[in-house]
């Protein structure tokens, strides 16, 4: 009995060191992974696996499936049919015939055009109007089912006018 407890005392650095081995692995796995608030769908990679990569460098693109929202670019001599608040409706090219019904959560404060990187130059003389374009948030309201819209994908959004 005695050779074992001697055998066991002699252990108890490597023990001791395989611990602390198993700790910093787990800060390591800690400090490297990114927790979601929702669970998403990544849609693009822009690092490969083993890249270095820097604080606040883009990573990936992500959503959320269950939280889908419309953003539409509308003509500034339509904006005046869109309030936030407001029903409209949601046609999407992907899927002829169905209507989405959705209610306007905001309406850009500028055009889109003046957030452009390039913005269009105004020399003298050049007289021709362009129709600006503002931007308008829609939440679906019932949120269709995960999975059925996607980013990216071209929609029309009608107001009633009468109002």
């Amino acid at each position: 009995m005695n050779v074992l407890a001697r055998q066991l005392e002699a252990l108890g650095p490597q023990e001791r060191e395989l611990r602390a081995q198993r700790e910093r692995a787990e800060m390591d796995l800690a400090d490297r992974t990114i927790p979601m608030p929702f669970d998403g769908v990544v849609a693009r990679v822009f690092v490969d696996a083993g890249e270095y990569v820097a604080p606040g460098q883009r990573l990936l693109l992500l959503y959320d499936p269950s939280a889908v929202r419309v953003e539409a670019n509308v003509k500034e001599t339509e904006v005046r049919f869109f309030s936030p608040g407001k029903p409209v409706l949601v046609t999407v090219d992907a899927y002829p015939g169905r209507r989405f019904e959705g209610v306007v959560e905001r309406v850009g404060a500028a055009a889109t055009s003046e957030f452009a990187l390039l913005p269009a130059p105004n020399p003298s003389g050049n007289f021709t109007r362009i129709t600006q374009r503002l931007p308008l948030r829609i939440a679906l309201q019932p949120p269709p089912e995960p999975g059925l819209l996607r980013p990216g994908m071209l929609v029309r959004v009608e107001a009633d006018a009468r109002e």
